[in-house]
């Protein structure tokens, strides 16, 4: 009886083999690349002061790829930011994101596919409740 168990056990419970499977998908697109870059702003400057918040004016970039727009951010002791069109040359930024401190301004174009240019900055402030500053390197 021992022997006949073991050897169903052996013959049900035998270990599994390997076996090799493969298959192939072949596809194939058509399309066409264009390298480029999304130029940067230039010439950004600012004016800022007693009951006037923080105003960042510049000249459109030349060349590169398309613009879509601007985005616009603040950093350091503000927080806020905000989208612009692709023709825009200034943005005021407004007295509610400032509080007392300092902080960064920072622009890039946007181009296509989510790309963007590099940023261009500049540093702002609120000294009082209607003192404001700013600068750019």
């Amino acid at each position: 009886m021992g022997a006949t168990l073991l050897a169903f056990t052996v013959g049900v419970l035998a270990p599994p083999r390997s076996t090799l499977a493969a298959w192939t998908d072949t596809e194939y697109g058509r399309g066409t690349l264009q390298a480029g870059t999304v130029s940067p702003p230039t010439n950004l400057q600012c004016s800022a002061g007693a009951l006037t918040p923080p105003t960042f004016t510049w000249t459109l970039p030349v060349g590169g790829l398309t613009r879509s727009g601007f985005t616009w951010s603040l950093s350091g002791s503000f927080t806020g930011g905000g989208t612009l069109g692709p023709t825009a040359t200034s943005v005021t930024v407004p007295g509610g994101l400032l509080s007392i401190g300092t902080g960064t301004f920072r622009l890039v174009a946007n181009g296509p596919g989510g790309w963007t240019s590099t940023q261009v900055t500049g540093s702002l402030g609120m000294l009082t409740a209607v003192l404001y500053t700013c600068s750019v390197p």
